[in-house]
């Protein structure tokens, strides 16, 4: 959302200096060259422009906007431009696109509807469909030095992982994620130049499911390996801890509820619960922004007690998993093991064991 408002901030901004200078001087070709410069954007007008003086000023056409590295870009925008005759009156811009791509956020259908005066911005609608959802807010921002802003308002039903897809931050394949905020809130400061991710501030109550996919081959595995179990004792730690999360979580609709924080740089979580019918499960982490790299905490329950807990650290693309519980060594507990290697061990002592059974 972030990102997304300080797109919409710059264009609000640009298209407020678009049409001082064209009520000015109406010399329209000069003022796009000029902004082309100054902003290293490129501003085509698809039409004529279409100019009421009755009963007020009014500026209209069609636009398209996008900047040379395809950071952003606003497709076939209809832009209306409107002030009325007396002097203090606010200029009102209202921007209508069927297509806004923002770093690989797809928006459909957007809505912008602001009034400037005073080198103040108020918002009164920003409104638009996101993937399988939409976005309803409302904020202000002063143009001035660091370029405060405050936005609110709620989102309903995006897809947490096809949105991390399209910027490219994750690929998330084996798990379906909805989300929707009733009332959020972000601040912050939109100059670029100054610590611009370590300056936002956010409050993001959400609610929404989550569906973990598990695979024909992994349900037959977890029955093979409880099979084995009883001539192989060493991995009834692997084969219970399989077991307990397809039981429990894999191919169920979970709701999750929570409260997302934004603040220095990071997203962080301290109350995220995951919950059905089988099983619970309750979230704490802090997402470095700029960097990508997760340090959390999942706590599996079984009777109200933590029966696995898997600790994530890194990378949030293919974060480390570290594990440890009850379930995985009833000897030593507390101590943490690196999920992959528990798989890896266990897979090359089940072989190991077969061909000296065979033997």
């Amino acid at each position: 959302m972030g990102k997304i408002f300080t797109f919409i901030v710059v264009t609000t901004i640009i298209l407020i200096l678009i049409f001082i200078a064209i009520r000015d001087n109406f010399n329209l070709n000069k003022i796009i060259t000029d902004l082309e410069k100054q902003t290293n954007l490129t501003f085509t007008l698809n039409n004529e422009s279409k100019w009421n003086y009755y009963p007020l000023i009014k500026f209209n056409n069609n636009i398209t906007i996008n900047d040379k590295a395809d950071f952003f870009i606003i497709n076939n925008a209809d832009i209306d431009i409107s002030k009325n005759y007396w002097p203090t009156s606010p200029i009102k811009i209202e921007l209508i696109s069927p297509s806004i791509n923002v770093e690989g956020i797809q928006l459909s259908n957007a809505i912008i509807k602001s009034s400037y005066k005073n080198k103040n911005i108020s918002f009164e609608e920003i409104s638009s469909n996101l993937i399988d959802g939409n976005i309803n807010a409302q904020g202000k921002i002063n143009i001035e030095n660091e370029m405060p802003f405050e936005i609110h308002g709620s989102f309903k039903n995006i897809s947490l992982n096809l949105l991390m897809n399209q910027t490219k931050i994750a690929t998330w394949d084996r798990v379906n994620i909805k989300i929707s905020s009733p009332n959020f809130n972000l601040s912050g400061t939109s100059n670029k130049n100054r610590n611009f991710q370590k300056n936002r501030k956010g409050n993001v109550p959400i609610n929404g499911s989550i569906f973990f996919v598990s695979t024909e081959e992994e349900r037959f595995g977890a029955a093979l390996l409880s099979l084995l179990v009883d001539k192989f004792p060493d991995l009834s730690s692997i084969s219970n801890s399989i077991n307990f999360l397809l039981t429990k979580f894999s191919n169920l609709p979970s709701s999750v509820n929570g409260t997302l924080i934004i603040n220095d740089g990071y997203i962080s979580t301290q109350d995220m619960l995951i919950q059905n019918s089988q099983g619970r499960t309750s979230l704490t982490a802090a997402l470095n922004i700029e960097t990508g790299i997760i340090n959390g905490k999942i706590n599996f329950y079984e009777d109200e007690e933590i029966y696995l807990e898997a600790i994530l650290k890194g990378d949030i693309r293919n974060p480390q998993i570290l594990v440890r519980g009850k379930i995985i060594d009833e000897e030593n507990s507390d101590t943490p093991q690196d999920i992959k290697k528990l798989f890896e061990d266990g897979i090359n002592s089940l072989v190991d064991k077969l061909l000296k059974a065979n033997d």
